[in-house]
């Protein structure tokens, strides 16, 4: 009986323990992330800290970084298309997560970079996934996906499982070629994005969904994805 008891016991304080670690709605979370002081995301070691400082899961903390990068961080689109195709510029080659946090404008690779880096920094396992990601209802040879539709993503390891996040899907600001942009207006973008982002933290609305998705989900919002050997 007694050893019942113990197990009860034992078993008690492990719920508690676990609702203490992730008693963080993703409304808790956004919330928060979308509050961060500017003074703090100067540096991918001071931000990650101030990130995951109120969490003890790693669910959540992960969770934590994916909606501050999706709010803060605008995709590139017209460094990724020029304004005609759907290829990277050239001359194009990717930016620390240093350098990302200083631009707050990138492409997939620089999203996924910062994510991976910030997740390691949090002591949360994560890996950068390459691929392609395109449209379900568009019809593509193999030769068309790997010439316009690279793509980069991220999973990270949670008991036992993958969770996938794209962070590039999730992002809400675009910076891109509407309205038949060219450099200079596209660098008068960047400009604005620098500029505001010196007095305080530009913030977008972001899509949840593409935190702790499966490609089946993907399906169903009306794109295919398919990871590189």
């Amino acid at each position: 009986m007694k050893r019942l008891w113990y197990f009860l016991f034992v078993f008690w304080l492990a719920g508690i323990n676990y609702a203490q670690a992730t008693n963080y709605s993703s409304e808790r979370i956004k919330r928060y992330a979308m509050n961060t002081p500017r003074k703090v995301e100067n540096d991918v070691s001071v931000l990650t800290r101030h990130l995951v400082k109120p969490l003890d899961d790693d669910y959540d903390k992960a969770k934590m970084i994916a909606f501050w990068i999706a709010s803060h961080i605008n995709y590139d689109e017209y460094l990724y298309s020029n304004g005609k195709t759907s290829k990277l510029i050239r001359k194009y080659h990717g930016q620390t997560p240093q350098q990302l946090l200083k631009s707050r404008v990138g492409i997939c690779g620089d999203f996924a970079e910062l994510f991976n880096e910030m997740c390691k920094k949090a002591g949360i396992q994560a890996e950068e996934v390459h691929g392609y990601a395109y449209p379900k209802k568009v019809h593509l040879t193999n030769r068309q996906k790997r010439a316009n539709f690279g793509h980069a993503w991220n999973y990270f390891n949670y008991r036992g499982k993958k969770i996938y996040v794209d962070t590039t899907f999730m992002a809400g600001g675009v910076t891109g070629t509407k309205g038949g942009s060219h450099d200079f207006a596209h660098n008068q973008a960047l400009r604005k994005i620098k500029s505001d982002n010196r007095r305080r933290s530009k913030v977008n609305n972001f899509d949840e969904r593409y935190f702790d998705f499966t490609y089946k989900d993907e399906e169903r919002m009306g794109y295919k994805r398919e990871e590189r050997p």
